[in-house]
């Protein structure tokens, strides 16, 4: 028997011998605990000592990554076999929340505005089902809490990566919420799921004088409007129409004086793209654009590039094994029809450009209610989302696991699962 910091005191628990409600609810409890205390990304000190005392409570061996506040744990099945992990993301945003929920957050500024808190709860969940169900395990599991998935371009994951988180792993899977999707429903597809997303940063150089002497000068300002014009012509004539990129410059800061010609503006934007080939072109297309400018405008420039997270691929076998057990476990309805690419990033992208694995779309709004989106003061998924996630993830495990436990390179082969 082990002992349980629940509600505010201590009680005996058998996690092997939970009822589905007091699962149901000690997730519950969770989410809203994770919610009330937020931490953006490399400050998620008390988020991470929670998680790790629960593990360590639950019976499990959870360790520590130089990855800022990372944590993992491993939890061993019936018998020896392939590693399976399963990820959540910790941080939370610089929002300062809206929901009036009871229990919102306490910390100033800063709210779970893009479902973290519920993706912690719904693994915890998961851990648990896991336990029950140990005997159905043929392998084992890798508990992944990730810190800083908001810190792009770099985020948490390539630092749970070098602390060898990922290491023998066969398979990986996460998940988001999705307020565009009722609870119950998924959305999975093999393939490009989520973009990658890169920054850039421009500083365009020109000479400064008196605004009755324009010739004078060398307006950085008008400059940049040119550098915008062709830079909207990149995605409309460079980029094929059968490929997705949006190049979207979201600040612009230029001259010192109203009558004053500028001699500098800086422009800073985004690149969203689901193909590695057009991701690699742009940066060259943007710095080809302001070297036509070097000569026709006479300025002269400094053209920053970060790369960030990359394009997310499904991997197919990985994600048609999530779209059966949707199925399966929570009804042919369940999985939406047609799933589309979002433009939005994920850094669980790094894990799927070395281990095979899938991610997926989480419904979580209320049906008939409007629902507010990720990184909205107002976002608040539904909790029933905790159940359902959880629920699929622990099956995902038990049949991934049973896969690759009779063939070890199941994942990476072609063909359909039968």
């Amino acid at each position: 028997m082990r002992f349980f910091f629940y509600k505010g005191r201590w009680i005996e628990m058998n996690p092997a011998a939970l009822s589905e409600e007091k699962i149901v609810e000690i997730g519950r409890e969770c989410r809203r605990y994770f919610h009330a205390h937020p931490e953006i990304s490399t400050q998620e000190a008390e988020t991470s000592a929670k998680i790790f005392s629960l593990l360590e409570e639950w019976g499990l061996s959870p360790v520590r990554g130089t990855g800022h506040y990372g944590v993992a744990a491993t939890l061993k099945g019936k018998s020896e076999g392939p590693l399976i992990a399963l990820r959540a993301d910790m941080d939370a945003l610089s929002v300062r929340e809206e929901t009036g929920l009871p229990f919102a957050s306490q910390n100033e500024g800063v709210m779970h505005a893009c479902g973290h808190d519920v993706h912690m709860a719904i693994l915890l969940e998961t851990v648990l089902r896991l336990l029950q169900r140990r005997d159905d395990l043929f392998g084992s599991v890798r508990i992944l809490f990730q810190p800083s998935e908001e810190l792009s371009p770099t985020g948490g994951a390539r630092l749970m990566m070098k602390d060898g988180f990922l290491d023998g792993v066969s398979g990986v899977f996460g998940l988001h919420v999705w307020p565009s999707y009722p609870v119950g429903r998924i959305g999975i597809k093999g393939g490009p799921l989520m973009a990658a997303s890169d920054r850039f940063r421009v500083t365009i150089k020109g000479r400064t004088a008196h605004a009755g002497h324009p010739h004078e000068g060398v307006d950085a300002i008008l400059a940049a409007a040119d550098f915008l014009q062709e830079v909207s012509h990149i995605v409309s004539r460079r980029v094929s129409p059968l490929d997705t990129a949006t190049i979207n410059v979201g600040t612009i800061s230029g001259g010192s004086r109203y009558n004053v010609v500028p001699g500098s503006c800086i422009l800073e934007g985004t690149i969203r793209t689901l193909n590695e080939t057009t991701r690699d072109h742009i940066p060259q297309w943007l710095e080809g654009i302001l070297k036509g400018l070097e000569q026709s405008a006479g300025i002269t420039y400094e053209f920053n590039y970060f790369r960030g997270y990359p394009v997310l691929m499904n991997w197919p076998k990985p994600a048609e094994l999530v779209r059966q057990t949707a199925q399966e476990t929570l009804g042919e309805e369940a999985v939406m029809a047609h799933v589309e690419p979002d433009l939005t990033a994920e850094d669980f992208g790094f894990y799927l450009q070395k281990v095979p694995g899938a991610f997926l779309w989480l419904g979580c709004s209320t049906p008939g209610t409007p629902a507010a989106g990720l990184h909205n003061a107002r976002c608040c998924p539904d909790e029933k989302a905790l159940e359902v996630g959880s629920r699929l993830m622990a099956g995902v495990v038990i049949k991934a696991l049973a896969a690759l436990s009779a063939d070890h390179d199941f994942f990476q082969k072609d063909g359909s699962l039968s």
